[in-house]
């Protein structure tokens, strides 16, 4: 597994947890908001508040980081086409009669 791919699964599962944080506490805020004072609903309130900018943060975060590796793919793409223009053409035929084939049968 490359480094990318690693740190692509870590900040997934940080999203998720994130979310599933997020969740509980709405589930709590809304099943406590009736019997708790001002004070309690506040800071459910604000615990909640304070959970969903993390998990706006990460995903931002997680948004820049693909959008830099997109942006580094295609470069590298753009790189070896200019490099190799007969080698891409070969290769772009040889996708396009696999999937002629495939949409064939």
């Amino acid at each position: 597994m490359s480094q990318t791919t690693v740190q692509l699964a870590l900040g997934k599962q940080k999203i998720i947890e994130d979310i599933k944080v997020l969740l509980n506490d709405s589930e709590e805020l809304l099943r406590l908001s009736a019997s708790l004072p001002g004070e309690g609903v506040e800071a459910l309130r604000s615990r909640l508040r304070d959970h969903v900018d993390s998990a706006r943060v990460a995903l931002e975060d997680a948004q820049a980081s693909a959008q830099g590796r997109y942006r580094a793919g295609i470069d590298c793409t753009e790189k070896y086409v200019k490099d190799n223009p007969w080698q891409s053409l070969g290769m772009a035929a040889g996708v396009g009669f696999l999937i002629g084939l495939l949409v064939s049968r």
